[in-house]
C-alpha cells in the first residue's frame, strides 16, 4: 500500500504534465483509424440491410438504413477532413476530444437501434446474423477506439444495451436469460479490453514524451556546458556578426571591427564572401562548404576560413544559422566568429612535425605511403606505371661511430637534397627512419628509366660531403620494384622493393637491383600463412597474451592490453605484424576479432574488478555496425562491467567509411566502454580525428618514445600531444618505454599511463597473469613490482 501511495502521485504528475500531448496522440490515432472504422461500419450495415431486405423487409429496416446512410455521410466528411489536413500529432486541449467522442457515441446509438428493431422479429439464422454483426461491431470498437476510451465505452455500452433490449422484447425464457448473461460478460470483456489497450498506449506515449524531454534537457545542458567552456578557454575572442538577405554585413560591431582590423564603416554592407581570402589553397574545402551552406540557406558550424588582416592572413572559425521573418522569408544569417590563428598555426606545426622529417625536411613514410596508394588507385587508361626505390646507405653505422652523429646527420641532409634535385615534379622521396629512404618515381616508360635514376643517384652520392672539419664519402644500395610489372598492390610493391634492396646489399653493396621472382620467398611464406590462417582458429592455434599498463601517478598496474599470438605448427610463433594484415585481407578478421573480444572479456571476468582491459580493434571491425551487437552480447554473457573495457583503434579506421566508424565508436562509448586512439601521430590526420570524435585516451606511439631523449623533434611532439590531451580532458599512454629515464621524463610531463618492456615484455600469458598478477583477493590496484620488482622500485623513486 505504501509503495502504491508513492508511485501513483508520481504517475499522476507525469500524466498531468503530458496531458495535452496524450490527448494529441489520442486524436491523431483516432483520425488515422477513422477511415478503417467507418469503412467497416458502413460495410457491415450495408450487408445487414441487404440480407434483411431479402429475408425480412420492413419499413423500420428502411428507416434504419437511412439513418446509417446519414452516419456514413457524416463519417465520409470527417474522413475527407482527415485526408485533407493530414497533420502530425500535436498537443491538444480537452475540447478537441468532444467531436470524436460525440461522433462515436452517435454511431453507437444508431447501431443500437438495429437489435432493438430486428431481434424481436428475427429467428434462426436471421437472428444469428444480427447478433454476430453486433458482436463484431462491439469487438471492433473496443480495439479500433481503444486509444480513446471515452468514445469506445459509449459505443460498446450503447450497442450492448440495444442488444439487451432486443432480447427482452423477444421473450423472457431461459434462452433469453442465457443470452443476456453472455452479453453482460462479453460487454465487460470488451470494455476491459479497451481500457487495457488504452493504458498500454498511454504508457508508451509517456515513455516517448519523457524520452523527448530528456533529450531536450540533455541538449540544453550540452549547449550550456559548451558555451561555458568556450567562454572560459577563449574569452574575448568571439564576436557576433549578421548579414542581410543579400549576404551583406549589417550593423557590424566595434568588437568585430577590431578583430578584423577593418573600420566599421568599411565593414558595413561589405559582402560576407568578400570578407574571406579565397586565394589560400588550404581553405578550398572549407570555402566550398561555406558556399554550399549559404546557397542552400542552411546552418553551418565551425568552418575555418582565412581572413586578410593588415597584410597578413588570420584564421577564423565561424558558425551561423539562417534567419527568417514572420512571413517565412529569408532574412539573412546570425552568427559568431572566433580568431583561431594561433591554434591553426599550432595544429599546422604539430602536423608538420608528425609528417615531415625534421632533419632532412622530406616527408616521413606515411606521406609516401599515401602517395603510393594514390598512384595505385589512379592507374589506368593512358596513365603510365611507376617505380619504387628503396635506398639505404652502406655501412652508415660505421660512419656514425667513426665520424660522429653530426657528420652522419650532415650526410643524410645532403643526400636528401641531392636526390630531390634529380626527381621529377611528381616524384616523392621519404625518409623511413635511420639511413633508409624510399622514392616514388612516377610516369616511367619501363625498367630502363627506373634503373637510370638509380644509377644517377649512386653517381651523385659518390661526391664527398664536406663538413667544417672533414670530408666524408659514402655509397648507397638501391632496390627497385615496378608497377604494374612486379605487382599491382602497394603493400606487395613496397615489400618487393625492400627484397631487392636486401639482394643489392647481399650482392656487394653500392649496387642497384631490380626485383626478381626468385626474391619472393617471403611472398611464398605469406601465401602459406594465408592458407593456414583459415584453419588456425578451429585448431586452437591462437592464444592471448597480456602486457600491463602502469598508472604513472601511483606506479600500480591499472590495466592490461590484450595481444594475440599465433603458434603455427610448422613455422612456430608468428608475429601479429605478419598475420594480422592477412586476417584483414582474407576477411577472417571479423571472426578472429570476435574471438579475441570474447576470450579477453572472459579472462577479465576472473580479474579484480579494479583492473581494466584494453582490446585492439581492426579498422574493418570498427567499420562494421554489427560490432555493437557483438560487444553488447559478450558483455552480458561474461558479466564484465563495460567501464572496465577500453577499445583501441588506429587512425586508419577513420579513412574510408568514417561515418560508420564514428557511429560504432559512439555506440561503444554509449555502452560505458572507453575508446582510445592508438599510435597517435603516425597516421595522416590525427588532429582532425581528435576533433571529429571525443576519444577518451591517446596512445603515444613507440617511435616517438624511442627517440625522445635524442631527438628534439620527438620530444616536442610528445610534449605537444600531452598538452593537447590535457586540454581536451583525455588520458595518455606512452608505449614502448624501455628505460627508467623515459618513464621519469614522461611522468614529469604529465603522461597518465606507461607501457613497455621496462615494466614487462608483451608476452604475459593468461595463466601467468592470473596466477602472478591478478590476485582477486586484493581490492586495491596491482603494482609493477609484481612484474619487475627492481624496476618498480626505480619507478616509485622518481614519481
Amino acid at each position: 500500500m505504501n509503495t502504491q501511495s508513492r508511485v501513483k502521485p508520481e504517475r499522476l504528475t507525469v500524466a498531468v504534465e503530458h496531458a495535452d500531448y496524450i490527448r494529441g496522440m489520442q486524436v491523431h490515432t483516432f483520425r488515422q483509424m477513422l477511415p478503417f472504422g467507418l469503412g467497416s461500419s458502413t460495410c457491415n450495415a450495408a450487408i445487414l440491410v441487404v440480407y434483411l431486405g431479402f429475408h425480412n423487409p420492413s419499413s423500420a429496416l428502411w428507416i434504419w438504413a437511412g439513418l446509417m446512410g446519414l452516419m456514413a455521410l457524416v463519417g465520409l466528411y470527417s474522413c475527407a477532413r482527415v485526408l485533407r489536413f493530414n497533420t502530425p500529432a500535436r498537443p491538444r486541449p480537452r475540447r478537441d476530444l468532444y467531436r470524436p467522442i460525440a461522433e462515436s457515441t452517435l454511431l453507437g446509438l444508431m447501431w443500437s437501434l438495429c437489435p432493438v428493431l430486428f431481434v424481436p422479429v428475427s429467428h434462426g439464422f436471421d437472428l444469428a446474423i444480427i447478433l454476430w454483426t453486433c458482436a463484431g461491431m462491439m469487438t471492433g470498437a473496443a480495439y479500433v477506439l481503444s486509444t480513446l476510451p471515452a468514445a469506445a465505452i459509449p459505443f460498446v455500452a450503447s450497442l450492448s444495451f440495444g442488444v439487451a433490449v432486443g432480447l427482452l422484447r423477444s421473450g423472457s425464457g431461459t434462452e433469453q436469460l442465457a443470452l443476456l448473461t453472455l452479453l453482460a460478460v462479453f460487454t465487460v470483456v470488451m470494455i476491459r479490453t479497451a481500457t487495457w489497450n488504452y493504458a498500454n498506449h498511454v504508457r508508451s506515449w509517456l515513455q516517448q514524451a519523457q524520452l523527448s524531454d530528456q533529450t531536450v534537457q540533455l541538449e540544453k545542458k550540452r549547449d550550456v556546458i559548451s558555451l561555458l567552456l568556450n567562454e572560459f578557454e577563449e574569452a574575448a575572442t568571439d564576436c557576433l556578426w549578421e548579414v542581410d538577405a543579400d549576404l551583406r554585413l549589417t550593423r557590424p560591431s566595434k568588437h568585430l571591427s577590431e578583430r578584423a582590423g577593418i573600420p566599421v564603416e568599411v565593414l558595413d554592407q561589405k559582402p560576407l564572401l568578400g570578407f574571406f581570402d579565397e586565394t589560400i589553397p588550404a581553405a578550398g574545402d572549407a570555402l566550398k562548404r561555406l558556399h554550399a551552406a549559404l546557397a542552400a540557406r542552411e546552418p553551418f558550424h565551425d568552418i575555418c576560413v582565412p581572413v586578410s588582416r593588415g597584410g597578413r592572413t588570420a584564421w577564423w572559425q565561424i558558425s551561423a544559422k539562417p534567419a527568417f521573418d514572420e512571413a517565412g522569408n529569408f532574412d539573412g544569417y546570425r552568427g559568431v566568429g572566433r580568431d583561431i590563428t594561433e591554434k591553426q598555426l599550432a595544429d599546422a606545426r604539430i602536423a608538420h612535425l608528425a609528417h615531415y622529417d625534421a632533419l632532412t625536411g622530406v616527408p616521413k613514410q606515411e606521406k609516401l605511403r599515401e602517395a603510393l596508394q594514390g598512384a595505385v588507385s589512379a592507374f589506368g587508361g593512358s596513365t603510365k606505371g611507376f617505380a619504387l626505390h628503396c635506398l639505404d646507405f652502406d655501412r652508415f653505422k660505421t660512419i656514425n661511430d667513426v665520424h660522429g652523429h653530426v657528420v652522419g646527420d650532415a650526410m643524410l641532409k645532403s643526400a636528401a637534397q641531392r636526390i630531390q634535385e634529380l626527381l621529377g615534379p611528381n616524384d616523392i622521396i621519404a625518409r623511413f627512419g635511420g639511413d633508409e629512404f624510399v622514392i616514388l618515381q612516377q610516369n616511367i616508360t619501363g625498367a630502363g628509366e627506373a634503373m637510370a635514376l638509380a644509377l644517377t643517384i649512386q653517381d651523385r652520392m659518390m661526391a664527398p660531403v664536406e663538413t667544417d672539419t672533414e670530408s666524408v664519402q659514402a655509397t648507397v644500395s638501391i632496390g627497385i620494384a615496378l608497377f604494374p610489372e612486379h605487382s599491382d598492390n602497394a603493400t606487395d610493391l613496397m615489400r618487393f622493393a625492400d627484397l631487392a634492396l636486401v639482394a643489392a646489399k647481399e650482392g656487394g653493396r653500392d649496387t642497384a637491383r631490380m626485383f626478381e621472382p626468385g626474391m619472393n620467398d617471403a611472398v611464398r611464406r605469406r601465401m602459406q600463412m594465408e592458407s593456414d590462417l583459415r584453419s588456425a582458429l578451429a585448431n586452437n592455434e591462437f592464444s592471448l597474451n597480456y602486457q600491463p599498463i602502469v598508472d604513472a601517478g601511483t606506479g600500480r598496474v591499472a590495466s592490461y592490453e590484450t595481444l594475440i599470438r599465433w603458434n603455427h605448427p610448422k613455422l612456430g610463433a608468428i608475429s601479429p605484424v605478419e598475420f594480422v594484415p592477412l586476417l584483414e585481407q582474407t576477411g577472417l578478421i571479423w571472426t578472429v576479432g570476435n574471438w579475441i573480444i570474447r576470450e579477453a572479456l572472459g579472462e577479465a571476468a576472473t580479474w579484480n574488478p579494479s583492473l581494466r582491459i584494453s582490446i585492439n580493434l581492426s579498422p574493418l571491425q570498427v567499420k562494421n555496425r554489427s560490432l555493437l551487437t557483438v560487444v553488447t552480447h559478450l558483455l552480458a554473457l561474461t558479466g564484465v562491467d563495460p567501464r572496465r573495457v577500453d577499445f583501441e583503434i588506429t587512425e586508419t579506421a577513420l579513412f574510408d567509411g568514417a561515418e560508420d566508424s564514428l557511429s560504432v565508436m559512439r555506440g561503444l562509448q554509449a555502452l560505458g566502454a572507453t575508446v582510445s586512439l592508438d599510435d597517435f601521430g603516425t597516421g595522416f590526420s590525427s588532429l582532425s580525428y581528435l576533433r571529429a570524435f571525443p576519444f577518451d585516451k591517446i596512445k603515444i606511439d613507440k617511435s616517438f618514445v624511442d627517440q625522445m631523449e635524442t631527438s628534439d623533434e620527438c620530444a616536442a611532439i610528445i610534449q605537444a600531444v600531452l598538452g593537447l590531451a590535457l586540454k581536451l580532458g583525455m588520458r595518455t599512454t606512452a608505449e614502448g618505454i624501455e628505460s627508467q629515464e623515459q618513464a621519469r621524463l614522461l611522468t614529469d610531463q604529465g603522461c597518465t599511463e606507461l607501457q613497455g618492456d621496462y615494466f614487462s615484455r608483451p608476452g604475459l600469458p593468461a595463466d601467468l597473469a592470473r596466477a602472478g598478477l591478478l590476485d582477486r583477493r586484493r581490492s586495491a590496484g596491482h603494482d609493477a613490482s609484481a612484474i619487475v620488482p627492481e624496476r618498480k622500485l626505480r619507478l616509485v623513486s622518481v614519481s
